[in-house]
């Protein structure tokens, strides 16, 4: 008996020691997790496109202010010279000489005539102002340039090439002179290659004016 008294408290012992432990265990593992750092992620907003830069058409003026009669009358065979007609379209480009021309003229995107001549006779003069892309002008000079029965010369820092051809009773003379997107076209039998600058020159003046940066 007194044996068996003896085993009692170190079975409670026992099972205090025990009980600790579970305690103890759970104690640690019912700790809450230290919280974790959030990050925020802010999108960054896409760049905003530049516009496209719009290309500005060409100010072709209306005759009277692209050739002021005046200064074509000061050169004394052009005294009586008088604006006749204008007009507007892409019918010069079926006759022009020379194919690199006429295909270039077909695909002007303006194109504006101005008529000359002197009253009772038939001397007359064709001055043409065309709108074209610059990979047709480049394309348009380069031909011209292999072609030797043009005469090339410079008219105010603006490159210009001229042709005798026998077209009406005496011939007449074809004159390309080149600005920017501008093309000035004379034709006719008022002038020839020595003279076709005395009135491209003041077309071309007046093409700068009306667009500020014209080449």
């Amino acid at each position: 008996m007194g044996t068996n008294g003896s085993k009692y408290p170190l079975a409670i012992a026992a099972a205090a020691l025990v009980s600790l432990g579970a305690v103890g265990c759970t104690s640690n593992n019912d700790v809450a997790p230290a919280p974790s750092e959030t990050v925020t992620v802010t999108a960054t907003p896409a760049p905003t496109p530049a516009p496209t830069a719009t290309a500005t058409a060409l100010v072709i003026p209306d005759c009277e202010q692209l050739l002021p009669i005046e200064e074509v009358q000061q050169y004394e065979p052009w005294s009586r010279v008088m604006l006749l007609q204008s007009s507007e379209g892409t019918a010069l480009a079926a006759d022009l000489p020379g194919p690199a021309a006429r295909e270039a003229a077909a695909r002007a995107s303006q194109n504006r005539g101005c008529l000359l001549g002197v009253p009772q006779s038939d001397a007359g003069l064709g001055v043409y102002t065309l709108e074209i892309a610059p990979e047709t002008r480049d394309d348009l000079i380069e031909a011209l340039r292999a072609d030797e029965a043009y005469t090339e010369s410079d008219i105010e820092g603006a490159p210009s090439f001229a042709i005798a051809t026998e077209e009406g009773m005496g011939g007449s003379t074809v004159s390309y002179t080149f600005a920017g997107d501008a093309w000035i076209i004379l034709r006719g039998t008022l002038i020839d290659i020595e003279t076709a600058s005395r009135v491209a020159a003041p077309v071309l003046a007046s093409l700068r004016a009306a667009n500020p940066g014209l080449g």
